[in-house]
């Protein structure tokens, strides 16, 4: 699936070296156009905004535009970091800069963090220094010194990088130090996490490579062709083989315990004397590489992922989540130069380690969830100690985290209510509700929670210490000596309220932020727990994103198809201003007006649908319609629409076909996905071809120039609906799969030079079992593979067919397309495929081919559907 949602923090343009500030009245003079591959390219999402400590300063990583002199290929264009500025604005008085300016040397800077005391600002960057060629060849480490005002390459050497989008590479998750938290420090929401971290004011933990290793960021569209270079070179040599060998049972490759490591160091900003604390095993494709430091910053607990659990004859996978694949090492080291891990032995009930959750205030042990044995389905709580490496079960039976595996949220982990005793959320058996409970030494669990309608979604520290969460329309705190929850008296809450500040772990506060829906806006209330309400209430539009809060501001974005909006809100006055605005180069745009649509299934069940109308369109008048489809779907109205959003990327943002004369349709398709014998391929149609109906109904669409188009599982859906039916008079199917047996068995593309491993970095089959609702292998249940394989239907296709497909296509091998495209071709039917070479899933890794591609479908679509812009409508009829 694409993973863009709207943009998670600030959206910005960059010209020639300058934020682009144009106030919405001066752009909207402009003479209107319909939306523009040029529009979208230069359209940017940034990656965070965040309050220095001290609240005078807002640091902003900002994208520039994917234009000509930038260096590409090395994630999808759009959230590629290594095209990022950090730019500061002064709170004060408005004024800003860019700090890095990294666009003479195609550099990228991002993941900009504070330190404590506000006198630095730790940065990773691909800024090429000396020999290093044009666009770095590496990430580094750098620091801005505030006093000083500048900016340098710490040592340590190169650091590793979480890479973004899809699948992962190399994941990680560091927390505590300075600002303590249970959250893991984030380069980007939800995307990217960070290799460092600040100890105090002036250290940093940091995950750096041995001498010679690239950075993932780069290494990981990079490394085949590296491989594929070093391999043409072998082969003129004949000197050695260019074999690589996997292996499987007893014939397993050994594990290459120096092929992938990390080195745990920690790096003085104000001097740049590195210590070299610890020398780690990391693997790249699933699992994390977890590091919590201790309260008392004296020790780190690590839970390093080393490699997939090797698949045993009859044994099923309890969950397909990453963290229940792969085996983990459990460590302990101190902050101090070159001391030994202090490895554990597992014991037996806690063999499998799945994560690592709080220290207990003291510093002696941490709580983590594990497992006993490879195919049991539930995790159960434990305590290690720090000094012996002892791991002791803590509540008995109960499971802890949800019934459906997956992580445990760090809201939900276990709380040290004291040096001695634990809250956690657990369950006394696989179906009971999850309540929270009391765990003690010596003691038996207590049920807190028991006698509530709904247990409380999250706890928080107050500033007296106690645990404090909301119920209903107020509070609970929970007294630990008691055993029980009771209700702080005094507060009065929304319905619906969530604590939004302080985080997970953050240090004990009085006042509490509390986010909560009225009428549909994000409403957010500044809360006293020793005196009520606080008289400030912040009001946020339903697009309004929360970027970074204070004691006494919240930072937030509003995106709109006029522009990005940087605003601040006095969390005392409630009064509102604005920083920037920003993307307004789209206060031009002549967008499509959209609509919402409600039909019924073809099993009768209500759905809706979304319309994108193209600009100036007219009621008398039909048009021709591209469906937009993705299996699974539903819409939830305009407001909450993933398709409708107007900062979109590359081939995906809707306006771009909506801009040439076509309507866009994109209807619901709900999938039952957890049945015994369920069957995708059949279900697609019946929420599409009604959608088209009620179009054609509302005097809308021209039933006679309907198209359909669709990427990953779109284009799944797409090869599926064209081997159904022959509404559509064009189809073009993006990066899909055709053959679901072969995409579940395929290694993926791109996995070349990862030695004895490369068949573990596709994780398809596990989508395909999962997402996709098959629940077995193939060689299981081999005729329902076949039978949801459009392969298997390629002999009914009337529809002219676009087919593109990228080499690298981590969720489907390019012979996906080619063999649908062959069985079209050997039986003379109409189709044209694509291959883009180097590309990935997202078919956004190079500008060029963003540009190609949309060119290919708009003009695939013209052909078939006839006319040329506005001119494709025509008078309506009955």
């Amino acid at each position: 699936m694409r993973i863009c949602p709207w943009p998670r923090t600030l959206s910005a343009i960059i010209s020639a070296g300058m934020l682009a500030l144009t106030p919405f009245s001066a752009a909207a003079q402009h003479p209107k156009h319909p939306l523009r591959i040029d529009d979208v390219l230069d359209t940017v999402d940034v990656d965070r905004a965040t309050l220095s400590p001290d609240g005078a300063l807002v640091a902003a990583v900002v994208p520039r535009p994917a234009r000509d002199g930038e260096v590409f290929g090395r994630t999808a264009y759009e959230i590629d970091p290594s095209r990022n500025d950090v730019w500061l604005i002064t709170r004060a008085t408005g004024a800003r800069r860019n700090l890095t300016r990294g666009g003479a040397d195609a550099a990228g800077f991002w993941c900009a963090t504070w330190s404590p005391d506000g006198s630095r600002l730790a940065m990773l960057s691909t800024q090429p220094e000396g020999r290093e060629p044009r666009g770095g060849n590496n990430v580094h480490l750098y620091i801005w010194d505030r006093k000083r005002d500048s900016t340098q390459r710490l040592s340590g050497g190169a650091v590793m990088t979480h890479t973004r989008y899809g699948s992962p590479m190399y994941s990680l998750d560091l927390r505590g130090g300075a600002g303590g938290g249970a959250m893991p420090h984030e380069c980007r929401s939800s995307d990217e996490q960070a290799p460092f971290l600040w100890l105090d004011d002036h250290r940093l933990l940091v995950l750096n490579l041995p001498d010679g290793q690239t950075s993932a960021l780069i290494d990981q569209y990079r490394r085949p062709f590296d491989h594929s270079a070093a391999t043409g070179a072998a082969l003129r040599a004949g000197a050695v083989p260019t074999v690589s060998a996997m292996g499987s049972g007893d014939a397993r490759v050994p594990r290459d315990e120096k092929a992938n490591r990390a080195i745990l160091r920690v790096i003085d900003a104000a001097t740049g004397r590195a210590t070299t604390i610890a020398d780690l095993p990391t693997y790249p494709f699933q699992g994390a590489l977890s590091l919590v430091v201790s309260p008392d910053k004296h020790q780190i607990a690590i839970l390093a992922t080393i490699g997939v659990i090797a698949p045993k004859r009859g044994e099923r996978v309890p969950h397909h989540d990453d963290a229940w694949q792969v085996e983990k090492r459990l460590g302990f080291v101190d902050l101090a130069q070159n001391m030994p891990v202090r490895w554990t032995a597992l014991p037996p009930d806690a063999h499998y380690p799945l994560e690592l959750l709080e220290w207990a205030p003291d510093s002696s042990r941490i709580a983590l969830r594990a497992r006993a044995g490879f195919e049991d389905k539930n995790a159960a709580l434990f305590v290690a100690s720090a000094d012996s490496a002892r791991i002791a079960p803590v509540g008995g039976s109960l499971m802890v985290g949800s019934a459906d595996a997956g992580p445990l949220p760090h809201d939900f982990a276990a709380l040290w209510v004291n040096d001695r005793d634990l809250m956690v959320q657990a369950r006394p058996s696989a179906n009971a509700r999850n309540d929270w409970w009391l765990l003690g030494e010596g003691s038996a669990p207590v049920n807190l929670t028991a006698d509530m309608a709904e247990p409380p979604a999250a706890f928080r520290r107050g500033g007296d210490g106690r645990y404090v969460a909301v119920s209903g329309t107020g509070m609970v705190a929970l007294d630990p000596s008691a055993a029980r929850l009771s209700a702080l008296p005094g507060v009065a809450l929304p319905a619906g309220a969530s604590i939004v500040w302080p985080e997970p772990g953050a240090p004990p506060s009085s006042h509490f932020l509390f986010a909560s829906s009225v009428n549909g806006e994000r409403v957010f209330d500044l809360v006293s727990l020793a005196g009520g309400a606080l008289p400030a209430r912040v009001t946020l539009p339903p697009r309004g994103q929360l970027l970074d809060f204070g004691q006494d501001v919240l930072l937030w974005l509003e995106p709109s198809p006029a522009g990005v909006f940087l605003r601040e809100t006095s969390l005392v006055s409630a009064q509102r201003r604005e920083l920037l605005a920003i993307d307004t180069h789209l206060a031009d745009v002549d967008w499509g007006a959209t609509m919402a649509i409600a039909y019924r299934a073809g099993d009768g069940s209500p759905l809706a649908g979304e319309v994108i109308l193209p600009p100036g369109y007219r009621k008398d008048r039909r048009y021709p319609v591209i469906v937009w489809v993705y299996g699974g779907y539903v819409s939830h109205g305009l407001d909450r629409s993933y398709w409708l959003n107007p900062y979109m990327p590359g081939i995906y943002n809707l306006q771009l076909y909506a801009a040439q004369g076509y309507v866009v349709l994109i209807p619901s398709m709900p999938l039952v996905r957890d049945a015994a014998t369920n069957d995708p391929y059949m279900q697609l149609s019946n929420g599409v071809l009604p959608a088209i109906d009620r179009l054609i109904e509302l005097g809308i669409a021209d039933g006679d120039r309907i198209g359909v188009m669709g990427q990953s599982f779109g284009g799944y859906s797409v090869y599926s609906l064209i081997t159904q039916t022959t509404r559509f008079k064009a189809a073009a199917a993006l990066a899909g799969v055709t053959d679901l047996a072969q995409t579940h068995l395929q290694f993926d593309p791109s996995a070349r030079g990862y030695p004895g491993i490369e068949h573990e970095k596709s994780n398809n089959w596990s989508i395909i079992e999962a997402a996709n609702g098959l629940a077995v292998p193939p060689y299981e249940d081999p005729a329902r593979y076949w039978r949801n394989s459009p392969i298997a239907y390629v002999d009914r296709v009337q529809t002219p067919l676009l087919l593109v497909h990228g080499e690298f296509d981590m969720r489907g091998a390019m012979t996906q397309a080619d063999t649908f495209f062959y069985a079209l071709y050997r039986q003379g039917k109409t189709a044209r495929l694509l291959r883009y070479w180097g590309e990935s899933h997202s078919l956004a890794q190079s500008p060029a081919n963003v540009r190609n591609i949309v060119g290919e479908i708009i003009a695939w679509f013209d052909r078939y559907l006839a006319g040329s812009g506005n001119a494709k409508a025509r008078d309506g009829k009955d």
